[in-house]
């Protein structure tokens, strides 16, 4: 049995996808430690952190939680989500979105906030709501760590506080020095 040059085709596509697959797979492990490693012992300084676990369903990441941590904070849960790098056709259409690694924090206090003010970015672009005066802190905020941070809302109902942020420009520095410049916010 001889194979035409369309099914050699198919088979060296199905290579590359099992290939790509396991370097994706080993890739994330990797990354997903060496994430843990920056972001435990900041996290730590807030109080107890959780040992941790693994995202459910298609998404790779994990979620680490500071229960009853120290002020200003009550409850900070982090979860960190990893580019689908097993799947090349998924991690193509990640990255054309401008999507990469990235950290969300939810962060409950122990006050509601006063005033709502929620910024968000799209891609490389400005804030789409520019903040308003009298919210200083959150412009310093910004003006620190604004290349990080693509989203960023401060509420009255719970989580309180949320960010997302892209983890390559915030492991950096270490993630305590994120977490205190968040502590200005609370």
């Amino acid at each position: 049995m001889t194979l035409d040059l369309g099914q050699w085709i198919v088979i060296g596509f199905c290579a590359a996808l099992i290939i790509g697959y396991i370097h994706g797979y080993y890739y994330n492990c990797k990354k997903a430690e060496k994430i843990l490693s920056w972001l435990r012992p900041g996290l730590e300084k807030w109080g107890k952190v959780t040992a941790g676990e693994k995202l459910a369903g298609m998404a790779t990441g994990g979620r680490l939680a500071v229960s009853q941590s120290m002020a200003p904070f009550r409850r900070i849960e982090a979860i960190y989500l990893l580019e689908p790098r097993e799947n090349l056709l998924f991690w193509l259409f990640h990255r054309l979105q401008g999507r990469r690694d990235e950290l969300v924090l939810k962060i409950t206090l122990p006050k509601a906030s006063r005033t709502e003010i929620e910024v968000k970015r799209h891609g490389r672009s400005d804030f789409t709501t520019p903040v308003k005066n009298g919210s200083e802190q959150i412009k310093v905020f910004l003006e620190r760590h604004g290349r990080a941070v693509f989203h960023l809302a401060l509420r009255r109902g719970q989580p309180n506080l949320f960010v997302q942020a892209h983890l390559p420009e915030l492991m950096s520095e270490p993630a305590e020095a994120f977490l205190t410049a968040l502590q200005g916010l609370a």
